[in-house]
């Protein structure tokens, strides 16, 4: 009998340890597709009348004009944050791995830094392969074309709006003021959906891929 209580237990322990071995297999492939998963939060802008989605990528940063005082601010912000060397980064953008929440990132460094210049990166697809972007601030605005001057000035005035300069790439378009981030995506949504203007978008910061 004893030695049928000893067979058992050790049965018991090699499934035990089976089980065991089968979760930890799981959590790190659950880890894994984590890491490597789809990207899920989803917002939306306006390319004229066309609903365009772009996809927040929880851990990544764009910092502009970047100097060593905003670098300080945003390694005090955030203490994993490291910039993460990209080819296709242009001159005058940082690019931030940040391990936390990079919207808590953005939040605490408008608040603790407010003269520079952050913003959330998005994608144009739901994997983080897909075209980077995102918002150095501004938007584009097409306002009716039949306005005249005291119109746009009273339009501008009610909604405290300031000109950042005039595009003559047609009648009434306005390169509009906003700071960075998600407040410069939305205000042009707001002002779109108003139905106010005939489009309203950001003034994008787009990742240059080559072909």
């Amino acid at each position: 009998m004893r030695q049928t209580k000893a067979s058992n237990s050790k049965a018991t322990l090699l499934l035990l340890f089976a089980v065991l071995s089968l979760n930890a297999c799981a959590t790190e492939t659950k880890n894994s597709a984590n890491r490597a998963g789809l990207l899920t939060r989803e917002y939306v802008w306006y390319d004229g009348d066309r609903e365009q989605s772009v996809w927040l990528d929880p851990q990544l940063v764009v910092e502009f004009d970047p100097d060593s005082e905003s670098e300080q601010a945003v390694k005090q912000a955030n203490t994993s944050a490291r910039v993460v060397p990209v080819e296709r980064i242009q001159p005058g953008i940082r690019l931030w791995q940040i391990d936390n929440n990079a919207d808590a990132a953005v939040a605490m460094l408008k608040s603790g830094h407010p003269q520079g210049r952050y913003s959330p990166v998005f994608h144009d697809g739901t994997s983080r392969d897909a075209r980077m972007r995102a918002l150095p601030g501004n938007i584009i605005v097409y306002l009716n074309p039949q306005w005249d001057e005291p119109a746009i000035h009273a339009w501008l005035t009610l909604h405290k709006l300031q000109v950042e300069k005039k595009l003559e790439i047609g009648p009434n378009i306005y390169v509009i003021k906003t700071g960075p981030g998600l407040e410069a995506l939305d205000t042009a949504n707001g002002l779109y959906r108003s139905g106010e203007v005939k489009a309203a978008f950001p003034d994008w910061w787009q990742e240059v891929v080559t072909r």
